[in-house]
């Protein structure tokens, strides 16, 4: 690719990051959804304290930073990572004991019908209507046949993904990083909001990641490159497809390493940017036909009653609900869906959707816009504690989370982690030198998800997919702080001892 074109290319993707995250961290200045996530009010003046209270904690990092970074390289990997690793087992089981809750919502359905997988049933009505989660149930229906098809072998199956979410996340960063950075993102990671809050949830948001980290972590060499050799390029390609089975927002990550590969591959190897969307058409063929020709669903009744992409797009402008979950739209699409056909379906819902914005106007579509965007960027709690309080096992634990006192220290921590990552964001932005195939993967993938979501139907809880990359170039972000903050006080002493010796 012609330099100039490349250089091009590189500036712009940086300066849509920079705009895309300048708007997010604006957003979270002002607007805090963590309480109205969990349907709580906000407390007065609790935006103001905790970014103040972010503001001095930020002062901290710049002062202690470098300090703590040379005493962590003293630390042995050897003891560090297992020790953190344990601790956070200890952690999100205690999460699991304490308030585990009873499956319910889309939950409950992939729960319970992974059991009728095992059983040999076909999945019910549901899977009709949503589809994409017939991928979930049949990798717990595998768990299962291993073990046992019960809520608990699920939730620890849960825990098991997320721990090795941090190993991965901790690898990454030590790859592209070294060794005091890897363990700051992997301390990080362990003591992570939704990491811990999640772990009795079993569903897409938290199995999701190692979708993302495991390619990663087969991809990326120790400058932070992507290696080239073909057969690493297929297998990269196949697990982010079976992401994308998994949960449809992640075919940005698709989208991501197909740019990334006809970036920076040379010559005739660009035309290995088509291999990850060969490879999701194949598998998501081959699954397809695997789910059919197997009797765990219907065919016909998916084809007939399955919701169209355009209903999430119409859903994603509903002015009520801030483009997130609708009943009212759900409920208009199935009944359409069950008294004409799929083509006039999209045919109402593009209307339905022009409708909307028509109505809004262009003043209208912009508040809507940063509204919605507000409601998906600014919850530190990343939608949990709604999900912790649906049919709690033990409604008092719940409760003694949530009341007056302890309740406010969990927002706090939730909202103060998200402000500091989204800094360390910010500072990796206007910091970072390299235009390594990792970081331009990260970026492309937070451009992804911010525009994607904007015209999606949007829930913060969507968000803990792409989280990983979050963490690690927040890291990377600070890192570069505090290294350039470093060379300047040497310069300034070095300066300083030419004064006194002149």
């Amino acid at each position: 690719m012609n330099n100039a074109l490349f250089a091009f290319l590189h500036r712009s993707i940086f300066l849509i990051f920079i705009l895309v995250t300048a708007i997010i961290v604006g957003l979270n200045i002002f607007f805090s959804r963590g309480y109205h996530s969990a349907s709580q009010l906000t407390p007065p003046y609790f935006n103001v304290i905790t970014l103040i209270v972010a503001i001095l904690l930020l002062g901290l990092i710049y002062k202690f930073g470098n300090p703590i970074l040379n005493f962590l390289k003293r630390i042995p990997i050897k003891y560090a990572v297992p020790a953190l690793l344990a601790a956070s087992v200890y952690l999100q089981l205690m999460i699991v004991e304490l308030l585990s809750v009873n499956p319910s919502w889309d939950f409950g359905e992939v729960v319970k019908n992974a059991g009728i997988v095992l059983e040999g049933g076909e999945l019910s009505d549901y899977f009709t209507k949503y589809p994409n989660n017939i991928f979930l149930v049949c990798l717990l229906a595998v768990i299962g046949s291993i073990f046992t098809p019960d809520l608990e072998i699920f939730q620890y199956f849960n825990v098991f993904v997320i721990t090795l979410s941090h190993y991965l996340i901790f690898r990454i960063t030590y790859k592209v990083a070294g060794h005091s950075v890897g363990l700051i993102s992997l301390l990080v990671s362990v003591f992570y909001f939704p990491y811990i809050f999640y772990a009795p949830i079993v569903y897409t948001d938290t199995i999701s990641l190692l979708f993302l980290l495991i390619p990663l972590n087969l991809l990326i060499r120790k400058d932070g490159t992507f290696k080239s050799h073909i057969l690493t390029i297929i297998a990269a390609s196949i697990i982010f497809s079976l992401g994308m089975l998994l949960k449809g927002s992640l075919i940005i990550f698709v989208i991501a390493f197909s740019i990334v590969l006809f970036l920076y591959l040379k010559k005739w190897k660009k035309i290995l940017f088509l291999v990850p969307f060969l490879t999701l058409f194949l598998l998501n063929s081959l699954f397809n036909l695997f789910i059919y020709e197997n009797g765990i669903i219907d065919k016909q009744k998916v084809e007939k009653y399955s919701f169209p992409v355009t209903h999430w797009l119409m859903m994603g402008q509903n002015e009520e609900r801030f483009g997130k979950y609708a009943a009212e739209d759900v409920i208009l699409t199935d009944k359409l869906l069950k008294t004409t056909t799929k083509n006039h379906v999209k045919e109402v819902h593009i209307n339905e959707l022009k409708k909307r914005i028509k109505e809004k106007g262009l003043k209208g579509n912009i508040q809507y816009t940063m509204e919605k965007l507000s409601h998906t960027w600014t919850d530190g709690t990343f939608y949990s504690l709604n999900k912790l309080q649906r049919q709690p096992e033990h409604p008092e634990n719940y409760a003694k989370l949530m009341d007056f006192n302890s309740g406010h220290l969990i927002q706090g921590f939730a909202r103060l982690q998200h402000i500091l990552i989204l800094a360390g964001i910010i500072l990796f932005a206007f910091r970072t030198k390299e235009r390594n195939e990792f970081f331009i993967f990260s970026l492309l993938s937070v451009i992804g998800f911010f525009f994607f979501f904007i015209l999606w139907e949007a829930r913060s809880r969507y968000l803990v997919s792409v989280t990983p990359l979050l963490i690690m170039i927040s890291c990377v972000g600070y890192s570069l702080l505090l290294k350039q903050a470093q060379s300047r006080m040497r310069n300034v002493t070095i300066s300083e001892k030419k004064e006194i010796e002149a």
